[in-house]
């Protein structure tokens, strides 16, 4: 693997760090579909309901009553990726899309490829253990897939590579442990979401943490935001679902920091943000703020800057 203080490992192959002049968007789910989640709404409005302007203030506070908003297909991440590059011009996307929300690791990476190329944006796809597998095979997967590329096929249309690992549920320990070991190895990035618990912590000792993100670390972590950045770590925002929280009332779990100016003055260096593209409903197209336009100009390198 290229050296990362360097290069950043697009899915096209390493493109200089010098060379991305704009933007980072550092967690998106740019292609997904998580009509799975179907199955855990309690909500009783009918599947049928589609995704419409007058009624969107619903549909981002309750994002799981249509089924028609659980999915970014490749016609929308082409969508929103020309706008970031009209707005933008030279732009870095990195999408950590959970692996339970893909159907195919390799047709993902080759779609992004294809928005890549036609957006004119670089594209950073995050890789992550195979679920069922023993330790050894999934450090192995992630570790050969960073180096050679997730499609070795001679007669495909050139290789897809990977450029960081994530993102990984933090409280999915046998995940982790996997993670932490390939990056020990590899060296490259890792992102992981939410609380880091003790066992967490332990097993991230061996991490190289300027190369590590944390997003969505809630206050009732028991290792802190500030404790993660006193080791050197980034620190992620991810606007709330629907890329805003509209309510008017407090709810259960709602996130402290519900703005990118609220966690920038609650924050130092090191920061990384992302647009929040997870539903339907965060699209330009679809009545949503599309991609954040105050992203911070940052890339994955040992300096940390870009």
């Amino acid at each position: 693997m290229s050296d990362v203080s360097d290069v950043i490992m697009t899915l096209a192959g390493p493109v200089a760090a010098a060379e991305v002049s704009g933007p980072a968007l550092c967690r998106e789910w740019l292609i997904n579909d998580q009509s799975q989640l179907r199955k855990h709404s309690k909500d009783p409005r009918s599947s049928t309901d589609l995704v419409e302007l007058q009624s969107l203030a619903r549909v981002r506070r309750y994002p799981l009553s249509s089924l028609s908003n659980l999915h970014l297909n490749q016609e929308d991440a082409l969508r929103e990726a020309t706008e970031l590059h009209r707005a933008h011009g030279d732009a870095l996307v990195a999408v950590s899309t959970p692996r339970r929300f893909q159907h195919d690791v390799e047709q993902t990476a080759d779609a992004l490829r294809k928005v890549a190329a036609e957006a004119k944006i670089h594209i950073v796809l995050g890789i992550a253990p195979p679920e069922d597998a023993n330790f050894e095979v999934q450090v192995a997967t992630v570790v050969s897939q960073l180096a050679s590329g997730i499609r070795t096929d001679a007669d495909a249309e050139g290789g897809l590579f990977p450029g960081f690992i994530g993102e990984i549920d933090a409280a999915d320990l046998q995940s982790l442990r996997a993670a932490v070991e390939a990056h020990r190895v590899s060296q490259a990035p890792l992102l992981l979401v939410g609380e880091i618990s003790h066992d967490a912590l332990q097993l991230l000792e061996g991490a190289i943490w300027r190369r590590c993100a944390f997003f969505d670390v809630p206050i009732t972590s028991p290792m802190s935001v500030a404790e993660l950045q006193a080791r050197g770590a980034f620190i992620g925002f991810s606007a709330p679902a629907g890329a805003a929280d509209i309510s008017w009332q407090e709810y259960p779990y709602r996130r402290p920091l519900r703005t990118e100016q609220d966690f920038h003055a609650a924050t130092d260096l090191l920061s990384l943000t992302s647009s929040g593209l997870r539903f339907r409903t965060d699209l330009t197209a679809y009545g949503g703020p599309g991609h954040s336009r105050d992203s911070l100009p940052l890339v994955w390198n040992e300096e940390g800057g870009g």
